[in-house]
């Protein structure tokens, strides 16, 4: 997955993620990278479906937790975990 160029100034960010993505049988077979620019509502992504595989750039507005994406190939629903404290 190769990141967009504003990634590269992360002063310009509000949040930022990068998420291994495992499918139905427990295996990580995708990755999602989420951020949000300082001052905005809307959340940028890097998808790589856990499900069917394809790659999707996309944005979303999120109106509660937890974030949810939808893949638009397999229409599935991908749920992004909240990091758990070790």
């Amino acid at each position: 997955m190769k990141l967009p160029d504003e990634l590269k100034n992360v002063n310009n960010l509000a949040y930022i993620t990068r998420r291994k993505l495992a499918n139905e049988n427990g295996e990580q077979m995708g990755a999602v990278v989420m951020w949000r620019k300082k001052g905005e509502e809307e959340f940028n992504y890097l998808l790589q479906c856990p499900h069917c595989g394809v790659e999707q750039q996309s944005h979303v507005f999120f109106k509660k937790r937890p974030y949810r994406l939808k893949c638009n190939n397999c229409e599935k629903s991908i749920l992004i975990e909240k990091l758990a404290a070790k």
